[in-house]
């Protein structure tokens, strides 16, 4: 009897230690990136514009994009297609990094053409609105500053880049929105 519990135990031992009993993987290593397979021709587009972003570069989705993939698409150069729109956060060692980034397309590819760091501690808003009244739409990016409130970058297309064009402060999304529609930078 003490025989067989004897090899009951040594069976049973040896077995867990085969089946590779260890430490479990950290969150980090079990977090990937998504797998575009199967995925609709937009999903597989938005996935090679996110490729030209730097590694583990993570793409920022305002509260007022509700259910958006974080891709703007807008006219800004008034040649007649559409550029696109990407902020992101970019880990950098222990701080992370906002961006901002226009993609251009020439021919079938695309090419990152302007990026600039972004200030604050998320994107509370990102779009396009023609606010100086050029006929041409300029690149709003709303920045929340935590405490502090929030604070508007807006760039305008000049001299085949973009340059900032104003900053502005605003409370919240009602005197952003008032900003947007109602006052004129200029």
């Amino acid at each position: 009897m003490l025989t067989r519990m004897l090899v009951t135990g040594i069976t049973a031992s040896a077995l867990l230690w085969l089946s590779g009993c260890g430490m479990p993987a950290s969150p980090m290593d079990s977090i990937k990136p998504p797998v575009y397979e199967g995925a609709s021709r937009d999903d597989k587009f938005h996935a090679a514009l996110h490729a030209l972003l730097p590694q583990g570069a993570r793409i920022l989705v305002s509260d007022r994009e509700a259910g958006g993939q974080g891709i703007l698409y807008e006219d800004v150069d008034g040649d007649g297609s559409d550029e696109a729109l990407i902020v992101y956060e970019q880990s950098a060692l222990k701080d992370k990094e906002l961006k901002a980034a226009l993609l251009k397309q020439r021919n079938e590819d695309w090419r990152i053409v302007w990026d600039t760091k972004g200030f604050g501690y998320g994107l509370d808003y990102a779009g396009f609105s023609d606010v100086n009244e050029d006929g041409i739409p300029e690149i709003v990016l709303g920045w929340s500053l935590g405490e502090a409130g929030n604070g508007m970058d807006i760039y305008e297309w000049k001299n085949n880049t973009l340059q900032l064009w104003a900053t502005k402060e605003y409370s919240d999304s009602l005197s952003l929105d008032n900003l947007l529609t109602s006052y004129k930078f200029k």
